[in-house]
């Protein structure tokens, strides 16, 4: 009996699987000492072919852009030169693991810490309707925050894309504010149907703000990326 509902549940993945998109999971790897570069990873299995996969990006806070050989992909065989079968209850980790492993020199480098992963101020909850407004206060300063995700869509050529960009407007206990513009404008990605912000992070210097975007496909599959700004 058991073996049988082990079987209902794995063709029901499959099903899944090959009915649409593949959904990633994102994880917050951790800030440098320093807080200037921030280190996360996605995983997941491809809809199209039933391999795990990762991802990995080491991004300059600062500058809101990838250091130096800060981007790491797995081609799903995670490093044995084997193809990794779709078991029952797999997830991709194993994949993201085995580049965690890859990027220690990077990690080293940078003196990124597992552990250092900042303070979220804002996560959107499983099930709740994504909003293009997002204001809330952080009771820990009494700093308040308004995020406006702007996005446009587009057909080009047969397939869809898409662009965003944020305004950011950050005011002070002493109702001093700020307004700044992350992202970019008008930058289109190709088989992107839309974008939504799921969180929120301060850096642990709490001079920055992490703000990770879910990007969804045409099929439903959803990468994640991050936009980051200093506050300070």
């Amino acid at each position: 009996m058991i073996r049988r509902f082990a079987l209902v549940l794995l063709f029901i993945s499959v099903a899944m699987l090959a009915a649409g998109g593949d959904i990633a999971m994102f994880e917050n790897l951790g800030f440098s000492g320093d807080a200037r570069v921030f280190l996360f990873g996605q995983y997941g299995i491809d809809a199209e072919n039933g391999m795990p996969y990762a991802e990995l990006y080491a991004v300059d806070v600062s500058s809101n852009s990838y250091v130096s050989g800060g981007a790491l992909v797995t081609d799903g065989l995670l490093g044995t030169g084997d193809a990794a079968p779709l078991s029952l209850g797999q997830d991709g980790r194993g994949a993201l693991f085995h580049l965690i492993g890859e990027a220690q020199e990077l990690i080293e480098r940078h003196n990124v810490d597992h552990l250092s992963n900042g303070r979220p101020i804002y996560i959107l909850v499983d099930g709740e309707e994504p909003k293009e407004r997002i204001a809330f206060r952080d009771f820990n300063t009494d700093t308040r925050y308004a995020l406006v995700l702007h996005q446009e869509q587009r057909n080009a050529d047969g397939s869809v894309e898409a662009s965003f960009h944020i305004e950011l407007t950050v005011t002070y206990e002493d109702d001093r504010s700020r307004t700044v513009t992350v992202g970019r404008p008008g930058y289109f990605r190709s088989d992107i149907a839309q974008y939504r912000i799921t969180q929120v992070l301060l850096s642990p210097d709490e001079d920055s703000i992490v703000t990770v975007v879910e990007k969804q496909s045409a099929d439903g599959s959803v990468r994640y990326m991050v936009e980051t700004t200093r506050i300070d």
